[in-house]
């Protein structure tokens, strides 16, 4: 008995048609992506050992090809003792261990290019080491750094500290 009222129910129900699926993009929740593109933003205090106090801010936009290795380029215009200079550099940084289950991670970093200014103008190199606050690609990072400039004749070095926001 239950064999036929299957079988008409199923021919009853025959001329329906399903939807479509919608002609639009699917969802992607970039944040969690493991790879693609990144900007952060950072200030960076510093004092050198010669020449005083410096300040700059930093923009970096890259590509992130997992959490281990990024890479981009930046400006990074600031003064050193009141004489305004630009870096502009290649940055490579990434994490020392995975963040997939940790809100806070050690993170390395290393900027290196030329610095264009009216006395500093040089090759520049900036090691950095600190930690990254927050989800995988939405994050506050703290570092210390090391400033190198080779100017001719001489080389101007300072630390600083690395502030900033990376998304």
């Amino acid at each position: 008995m239950l064999a036929p009222a299957s079988l008409f129910g199923q021919a009853k129900n025959s001329g329906y048609v399903l939807p479509d699926e919608p002609k639009r993009a699917k969802y992607i929740d970039f944040p969690s992506l493991n790879e693609g593109f990144w900007f952060a933003a950072q200030l960076t205090p510093a004092t050198f050992f010669r020449e005083g106090f410096s300040f700059r801010g930093e923009v970096i936009g890259g590509y992130r090809f997992g959490e281990f290795f990024k890479v981009g380029a930046g400006v990074a215009p600031g003064a050193i003792g009141g004489i305004f200079q630009m870096p502009i550099f290649a940055d490579f940084r990434g994490n020392i261990i995975s963040q997939e289950s940790r809100m806070v991670v050690p993170y390395w970093n290393v900027d290196l290019g030329y610095s264009v200014s009216r006395i500093y103008s040089g090759f520049y190199a900036s090691p950095t080491i600190g930690i990254r606050v927050g989800m995988p690609r939405n994050d506050f990072i703290a570092g210390v750094t090391y400033i190198a400039q080779f100017v001719p004749g001489s080389i101007v070095h300072g630390l600083g500290l690395k502030l900033g926001y990376e998304f």
